[in-house]
Order: C-alpha cells, then structure tokens, then sequence
C-alpha cells in the first residue's frame, strides 16, 4: 500500500546511509551454510515442492570469454566518493567481476537526484532502460504494465545456483512481492529480518536509581513509566521527565508505528496496519481488530496521565528519539541500527562531557493481551528487473550468488574483509584493519550492480546463534565477526542481537502485492480516517467506543470491498 511504500523508502534510506551494516556476514557457529534441501524446488511459480526440471548450476568461477557487459544505473549520495582515481565503472568491485568472472558493468545513468524520476522520463520518452535495474513500489508496478521488462521465472529455474534456490525455498512468500498474472517479474533480495524490527531501549542508569526492573509484562511496562514520569529519575528535582518518547507523526498515516519511536509493542499478535490472517485462514486488516481497540484504550491512558509527550502526535521520530536520548524520556522502541544512531552517538557524546546516560537494549514487553508482537521487518527490501532484451541472465545468477556467499560467510567470499582495500580496510601485517583507515571509511555498497540481501544473511537461512549475538557474546573467531565487531558500536550490535531473540513474536502482513481496484481509488481517503481516530482516541478528543464506529466507517467507505479484493489476489498467487 501506499503508506508501506514511503515506510519502505525511509528504512532503505537509512539502510544505504549506514553502509549497510557490515557487508558479507551472517552464519553459523563453523561458518558453514544450513544444509540445502534439494528435494524442493525454488521456481518462483511453483505452488508446490517438487523436483527442479532443471539442477541447478553451481557457481564455478568460470570467467566469461568475451566478458559479458551489463547496463545498470547508479543513484549516488554526496558521500559515496571514491579514491585512487577509481571511477563509476573502473574500482575495486568492478575490477574483481571483470578479472574473475568476465562481468564488465556500464552506467547508463549516474544520477545524484532521483533515480526512479530518470526511470519514469524515459519510459515517457521510449529511451532504452538498462539492462538491469532496482526499483520498489509503483516503479515495479508501471514497468510490469509497460512491458518493458522480463519475466524471470525460466532464467531462474535454470541459473540460480542450489544455495540461491534454497533461499527462496525457505522464503517462498518472497515471490508474492514480484509475481503478476502468474509470472515473476524481478528479483527480490531477502531481508535478514530485523532491519526494522525494533526493542526496546531503556535508560539503564533510571532504573538502577529508582530499584526498578526490566519490564516484561504490561502491569510492569505501567510501574516503570509512572516512576519514570513522577519520580524524578534524573534527580534535579522538577517534573520534567515522561515515560515512553513516541513519534506520532510519521508522515505515513501510522500514529503508533514509526521507524523509530515505535509503541507496536503494545498491540502484541494483533498488529494494526498489517493484513493479518484470521482462525479461518483469511485475512483481514489488523487496524480494525479488537486487540487494537484495547492497546489504544491503553496509549489514551497513558497520555491522560503523562506518561507520553503531550506532543506526541506532532512530534516525528527524530524529534521523539531527541527526547530520549537527550533525558526527558525513559524508554523507547527503536531498532537495533539506532544502537549506532542516535543513541550510540548520544552516548558517546555524554562519556566525553562525564554526563550520566547508560542505555541498553531489551525484549519487548508482552502487550496489552499478554502477547509478545511486533511488526515484521519487509521479507523484501528492494527488486532487481530486466530490460525485456536482456539475455545474460547466466551472468546476473553469477554475480549474485558471489555476494550471496559472503552474506552466509562462504569462506571462497571475495569481499570478505571488505569491498575495497583503502575504503573499507588496510591490511596490516598481512591482517585487516577495519578502523585505522587513512581519510576515514569510504563505503563502497553504492557500487554493486546487484545486492542479493540486507547487510547480513536473509531470514530462516542460517542454523545456529546469528553473527550479531556471537559477537555480542564476545566471538570472533572469522574474518566475518571480526569484521562486524569493528565496523560496528556495542549498542548496535547488542541492539540487533536482542532483535534476534523475538523473530519467532513477529508479526507478517499476510499481502504484499500490488494495490488493489479499490485502493487505489480509496486508501488514501481510509488511511486518513484511520490516523485521525488512532490520534482522537489517544488524545481523549473521542472515548475509546468511537473505534467500533471507525471499524463500520471503515467498513462501508471501501474497507470491506479491499479485504474481498486483498484476499483474492491472495488466492491468486499460490
């Protein structure tokens, strides 16, 4: 929907700013990847687990003679500088494909504004696409409609190497993101399942000063905010601290669910703005859901007695965020990359001035049900498509499945220590150094032609502790953790390694396919309705019964219409 689309263009925004993370890290305690299931297919279009028709190929290392050259396009920020008289098309990524593989990369645009406006004038225009391009939301939809690019599912079937396959096997919903009219129609890379899955992130030192625990039910989540709000925590006697920082104003019609300065926690399985699926396995839309009702019944408590800034619904995330970590709130939901930004940077800066802000990242609570739930991170952050004359698809699966070995720690990874010596690294000694970088660290993620996942393995791939709870324990036995331990603050790492402990709480949306007939014409006009009653209702303006009204409103303006329309695109793609 309209609303996910900006959602999605935030995190991934954000994603690209932190340099993805660490590049080329995940797996298991050995390092080796979960075994392969060979018996089920990975066809994008299959509705069922059966023998490939064709075995998958294995990524040899051949070098293609000619090399093979591929058109991309590159949408560059003011930071993504290179060095050495490296160039666009001529650097240490580039080079590696080209000498080893025979993959040569050629922009046909460079852009530093925005690329999907490139896109769309020249599909206005007729002007030739390149070969390959990444692209999300509406783009995708228009450029299916157009024709102007190919279905996948036959490259796929043949190229895709076993371990690919066994990604989307054990991701198979993944393909309801890129299938129309029974056909796949890109590539989707496969988060890691946590880029936006939040924790929560208290102020330790108030705590300790007050004889308080970690709460882990709402009864104490209620204790801990009132002490936090009336117990003067910070000790300079005035009443100038509230218990929970909330970003109300999202841009996206989502009052309780920002990218940070998240409350989703509250509503435990019965997420709202989610399509969640019923006891009879249909789905309907989480906002008008009872347990909605209830944890908005539990947030316009909390406003009524302080607990929530009185400006919350005004206040955007940053600015929420900015109250946390600057002391006038105690507790926040934020995800495990805010261990690095704002927090990590807010601590740093209060260590050099001897001023008191201790931290720490923990579960989410149970909600207002007694359920452990929060939001799933997107299963899908970004998809690759083809121009319709694009016939090198063998060269595409073998550029991808090179740096989908680094992301499960493939001791043959290329780009192990990193994607350039001098950017990302120097070898000292004859071993990596990830922090003493002569002009300081340059990420080169903009320059991959192709990302298969989200900085660190894709979800439901690797057995085993991942690599952000085996570094937080104190391992570093690879290249791999050692790398993510020094690329990365402590916070951010124990931020992502308590995300990991609640995956199985998540909460999915059950449809992430196209608008449908009726959204299109209607969403905005009920996400609009939907923001103002979640607001009204927390702010006391309307008693909490106003939500059974929203729900009918809902309802009848187009609501009941786009449930029947989800639920049979639904049933269309299996």
């Amino acid at each position: 929907m309209k609303g996910q689309r900006k959602l999605l263009a935030v995190i991934i925004s954000i994603i690209l700013s932190m340099g993805m993370v660490v590049a080329c890290s995940n797996g298991t305690n050995n390092g080796e990847p979960a075994e392969v299931q060979p018996s089920a297919s990975a066809s994008p279009t299959s509705s069922n687990q059966e023998e490939p028709t064709v075995a998958p190929q294995p990524n040899d290392r051949t070098k293609f003679d000619p090399p093979v050259t591929i058109t991309a396009a590159l949408q560059l920020k003011p930071s993504d500088k290179l060095r050495n008289g490296d160039t666009p098309e001529d650097n240490p990524i580039s080079r590696w494909f080209s000498d080893n593989l025979g993959i040569v990369t050629k922009y046909k645009w460079v852009v530093t504004d925005s690329l999907e406006t490139k896109v769309r004038l020249a599909m206005t225009s007729g002007e030739e696409l390149p070969d390959v391009l990444s692209v999300s939301g509406t783009l995708f939809e228009d450029l299916v409609a157009s024709g102007k690019i190919q279905s996948i599912d036959e490259a796929f079937e043949k190229y895709a190497t076993e371990r690919v396959k066994d990604s989307y096997i054990k991701n198979p919903e993944i393909w309801n993101s890129v299938k129309r009219n029974g056909k796949v129609y890109g590539l989707p890379t496969i988060s890691n399942g946590i880029v936006g899955a939040t924790v929560m992130w208290v102020r330790q030192d108030w705590l300790d000063k007050l004889g308080l625990k970690v709460p882990t039910n709402i009864a104490e989540f209620d204790a801990v905010m009132e002490a936090f709000t009336n117990q003067d925590p910070d000790g300079n006697n005035k009443n100038d601290t509230y218990g929970l920082a909330l970003g109300g104003n999202t841009g996206y019609y989502h009052p309780t669910s920002n990218y940070m300065a998240d409350t989703s926690f509250i509503f435990g399985q019965d997420q709202p703005y989610l399509w969640i699926k019923d006891a009879s396995g249909s789905l309907q839309y989480g906002s008008t859901l009872a347990g909605v009702k209830d944890g908005l019944g539990k947030l316009k408590d909390w406003f009524a007695k302080g607990y929530l800034s009185p400006d919350f619904g005004t206040q955007d995330a940053a600015k929420a965020m900015a109250d946390f970590t600057s002391g006038k709130a105690g507790i926040a939901f934020a995800p495990g990359w805010s261990g690095g930004w704002p927090i990590g940077t807010a601590v740093a800066e209060a260590e050099k001035t001897n001023q008191a802000l201790v931290i720490k990242p923990y579960p989410l609570p149970a909600g207002v049900n007694g359920e452990v739930g929060r939001q799933a991170s997107l299963p899908s952050y970004g998809t690759y498509v083809f121009s319709k004359d694009f016939t090198q698809m063998e060269a595409i699966f073998k550029y991808w499945d090179t740096l989908y070995g680094c992301a499960i720690e493939d001791p043959k990874c290329p780009f192990d220590k990193g994607y350039g010596e001098g950017y990302d690294y120097v070898m000292k000694d004859g071993k990596p150094e990830w922090k003493d970088i002569p002009d300081g660290t340059v990420s080169l993620n903009a320059y991959l032609m192709l990302s298969p996942a989200s900085g660190t393995s894709p979800t439901n791939v690797m057995e085993g502790p991942n690599i952000y709870q085996r570094v937080a324990s104190g391992q570093l036995d690879n290249v791999f953790e050692q790398k993510l331990a020094a690329s990365n603050g402590k916070l951010t790492i124990d931020g992502f390694a308590v995300a990991y402990e609640q995956l199985a709480q998540d909460v999915p949306s059950g449809f992430y396919g196209a608008n449908t007939a009726t959204m299109k014409e209607k969403w905005d006009q009920l996400s609009t309705l939907e923001e103002q009653t979640f607001l009204q209702i927390i702010y006391g303006k309307q008693p909490l019964d106003y939500f059974d009204t929203f729900v009918k409103q809902w309802n009848d303006q187009g609501g009941m219409q786009i449930t029947k329309e989800v639920n049979e695109a639904v049933t269309s793609m299996k």
